[in-house]
């Protein structure tokens, strides 16, 4: 079996997150430092791009991004002369995250290609991520695909517990297949350690370091935060069970539109991820055509990209495979208890209740709960049961 084909195989049927030391990828566009590859992406880029910037000390709730604001034409080498090292002066992170190939130079994205993990042919479909120190992505977990992460420069913290970690799950801010929890791991108020560290039984850590590779297998809850100037690239595989949580997203999605429609722009924007303002549909039934198109697919089992099966084989032959690869392939372990206090109470530390002015809150804490109860996976999955059970009675009359 080709090398690439079992590491395939490792990464779909992985239960636990894996790390790839020092993984031989000849990715021609990050030849070079750093600071070559900034300097290249201005050449070519116009405009310069807009990073988004984040007081460190905005710590009393996660840093959502509706809280960040805009940095507009910053270049990639102006970018590290004020941010690639922070100093006590810096009030703000920086970072420019979640951008497709398409908003990339050429040069700046030439080669990169995941067919070593046994994935080709995926064309452009990934993501680049570049931060400054603190330069985090709150909580959540994807609704969709196993997460290759490849740390291209610098290092990047990443805690992540398993799905069935009981974390508040939360759909404000809304982002299309990313579930939010309320907990706060960038600053932990320490008045509520207690329910911090009662996780700490499903906590598993590493600190991803350049030329290293992170499998984040479905559905496992992530908190990265960038620990110096870091700059990665992931793609998401897509699997077939994938296809049974579209009709899921498309449920929140209509529970979410029509909390906002007709409201402020002020509500708008704390209840949707900024990503999300533009992308509201223009009336119900656009929705609704959406999702009869979703239900047409599934049980036609239609879709444009391939998808990927997933837990194909048994935990002893995935063990097999794994002691018989060529790579080191390390599966993480729960960090040990001391270790997840440790990291608690240094993050704490960054908590500063009264540090910054409060968020604004347009919308009661009732109102709140409500969106997140209606929106909750579990209440999801049984409308989407009884949907189909209505509809299999439909079609046998």
């Amino acid at each position: 079996m080709a090398a690439n084909c079992k590491l395939r195989d490792l990464i779909l049927n992985t239960h636990v997150p894996l790390v790839l030391d020092q993984f031989p990828l000849e990715w021609e566009c990050f030849e070079g430092s750093l600071h070559d590859w900034c300097k290249r992406f201005d050449q070519e880029a116009s405009p310069f791009p807009d990073f988004e910037l984040m007081a460190s000390a905005d710590s009393s709730t996660p840093q959502w991004e509706r809280k960040r604001t805009k940095a507009t034409r910053l270049s990639m080498q102006q970018f590290l002369r004020e941010y690639g090292v922070l100093t006590e002066e810096q009030t703000h992170w920086a970072a420019y995250q979640y951008k497709g190939a398409d908003v990339v130079p050429p040069s700046c994205r030439k080669g990169i290609d995941f067919s070593s993990f046994g994935f080709p042919d995926i064309g452009d479909d990934f993501r680049f991520w570049l931060g400054s120190e603190g330069a985090n992505t709150p909580c959540h977990y994807d609704t969709y695909g196993v997460n290759i992460v490849v740390q291209v420069h610098g290092s990047k913290s990443w805690l992540l517990f398993p799905p069935e970690t009981p974390l508040q799950s939360t759909r404000i801010p809304y982002e299309e297949s990313s579930v939010y929890c309320l907990e706060n791991f960038y600053a932990p108020d320490p008045a509520k350690m207690q329910s911090y560290e009662h996780l700490g039984r499903q906590a598993y850590h590493c600190n991803l370091q350049a030329g290293e590779v992170l499998i984040v297998p479905r559905n496992w809850w992530h908190y990265a935060e960038a620990m110096s100037t870091s700059l990665s690239v992931n793609y998401w595989v897509p699997l077939k069970v994938d296809m049974d949580l579209v009709l899921d997203e498309f449920l929140v999605m209509h529970i979410v539109e029509s909390f906002v429609k007709g409201e402020s722009d002020q509500i708008k924007q704390y209840l949707l991820n900024p990503n999300q303002v533009g992308n509201l549909t223009t009336k119900p039934s656009d929705l609704y055509a959406q999702f009869e198109q979703a239900v047409q697919n599934l049980e036609s089992s239609q879709n444009t990209r391939k998808l990927y099966d997933t837990d194909y084989i048994s935990q002893a032959d995935w063990k097999t495979l794994l002691n018989g690869i060529n790579h080191t392939v390390r599966p993480l372990e729960v960090m040990p208890d001391d270790e997840y206090k440790r990291l608690l109470s240094a993050n704490s530390k960054r908590f500063r209740k009264d540090a910054s002015p409060p968020e604004t809150t347009p919308i009661s804490s009732t109102w709140e709960l409500l969106v997140s109860s209606m929106c909750a996976p579990r209440v999801i999955a049984a409308m989407k049961r009884e949907f189909f059970r209505r509809l299999g009675k439909c079609n046998s009359l």
